[in-house]
């Protein structure tokens, strides 16, 4: 197991592992939540810049965990002399909180946490994990539609900003 996974499972299994008090069923306002970011369910194809760099990449989305959660997979091609890159994320909201929250880690040892807010059709995530501050705002488009803008961040000397679009195929 590589130490993405390993990052992943010990989040999962922390989460998992709360107190009895907290395995309830969802809120209203979780199950509000979660019906929200149900347009994601699908395979999407995803175009986006950084910068000078461009490229196209797969997400599917699935529900997991009983509904409570939706899964997330990356598959980004090999690019720039690169190997391709894999990754898995879970999100979810959190009543207690209340928030978002999204976990995952990459197959080229990147991982990532983050906290947001939707409000309307805008996800507004902050990076928590590993300690790197920044965020990025995901907005739904349509139901076979969205954005995400941001991060921004320092590359070969100068600051990018992420720019994605992705389209729903299945």
């Amino acid at each position: 197991m590589n130490r993405g996974s390993m990052v992943l499972m010990a989040i999962v299994t922390a989460l998992a592992a709360r107190p009895t008090s907290a395995q309830t069923r969802p809120t209203a306002q979780e199950q509000e939540e979660m019906r929200a970011a149900q347009f994601l369910v699908g395979t999407w194809n995803c175009a986006h810049t950084v910068g000078d760099f461009s490229g196209t990449y797969t997400t599917t989305y699935t529900a997991a965990f009983g509904n409570t959660w939706i899964e997330q997979l990356y598959d980004f091609p090999a690019a720039g002399g690169e190997a391709p890159v894999h990754a898995q994320y879970f999100l979810s909201y959190d009543g207690r909180l209340p928030q978002w929250v999204r976990f995952g880690a990459h197959s080229n040892a990147q991982y990532y946490g983050m906290v947001g807010k939707r409000v309307d059709n805008v996800w507004s995530w902050s990076y928590v994990l590993p300690g790197r501050s920044g965020s990025a705002a995901w907005t739904r488009k349509s139901d076979t539609e969205y954005t995400v803008d941001g991060p921004t961040y320092p590359a070969n000397g100068k600051m990018v900003t992420e720019h994605h679009t992705c389209r729903k195929v299945a």
